[in-house]
């Protein structure tokens, strides 16, 4: 159901969290997949009711959690927590995510669960493995190993900067939606850049790695 009344969801979450009109900050990483949410243009058509999202932030990241994706025409209520950790922020939306929203495990995308360390609870073991057992054959699939860049930290590690075209064109290109550029030489932190990449590609984020550290803009989904 994609209507939790906000005082239910209040009196299950306890101390600690702020409540406040809106929807969750623009660039928090889902924790569940864009597939599981409901479309907030039809649920939220007939008699207003408030649509409630979990956000959660640590290390400099939002993460958000709810039923329905977000539309501006529902009337929505977040409710905000920060946390010591990644892993503790996930953790608790998804948590919180079964118990309130009635999710599902497959229903969370594993890539941030992955990311944040979370692969060791029971729930989470086999979709994990799973995820493992597939990258041998994504990358068989994906030809040559992209060549290394040439200039950033040594071999087996992300650099610390990329380019900010080449990380959106790679985005872009395989949401499939063009990316004109605006030819700025401009860099940004990979891991943030990643983070993003994260919420909207799930299980196709190394592909999109390989395009940005091998310098392969155009690829396409």
């Amino acid at each position: 159901m994609a209507w939790v009344e906000p005082d239910r969801v209040a009196q299950i979450l306890g101390g600690g969290w702020r409540m406040a009109r809106g929807l969750p900050p623009a660039d928090a990483v889902w924790v569940v997949r864009r597939a599981a949410l409901e479309d907030g243009g039809a649920v939220c058509g007939g008699e207003p009711k408030p649509v409630v999202y979990l956000a959660a932030k640590a290390e400099g990241q939002w993460f958000a959690l709810g039923k329905v994706a977000p539309a501006e025409r529902c009337v929505s209520v977040t409710f905000y927590r920060e946390f010591p950790s990644a892993r503790r922020a996930v953790e608790a939306l998804v948590d919180y995510g079964k118990r309130i929203f009635d999710f599902f495990t497959p229903q969370f995308d594993v890539s941030v669960v992955e990311a944040v360390g979370l692969c060791g609870r029971p729930d989470f073991a086999d979709y994990c493995e799973r995820r493992r057992a597939e990258r041998p054959l994504r990358r068989a699939t994906a030809g040559p190993a992209a060549p290394p860049p040439q200039e950033g930290p040594a071999s087996g590690s992300a650099p610390r900067r990329v380019g900010l075209d080449a990380a959106l064109r790679c985005l872009f290109g395989m949401l499939g939606l063009e990316a004109g550029g605006c030819g700025r030489a401009a860099e940004v932190d990979f891991e943030a850049v990643r983070c993003w990449a994260a919420g909207l590609l799930g299980g196709r984020l190394e592909e999109w790695e390989r395009c940005v550290l091998g310098g392969r803009a155009g690829a396409r989904a």
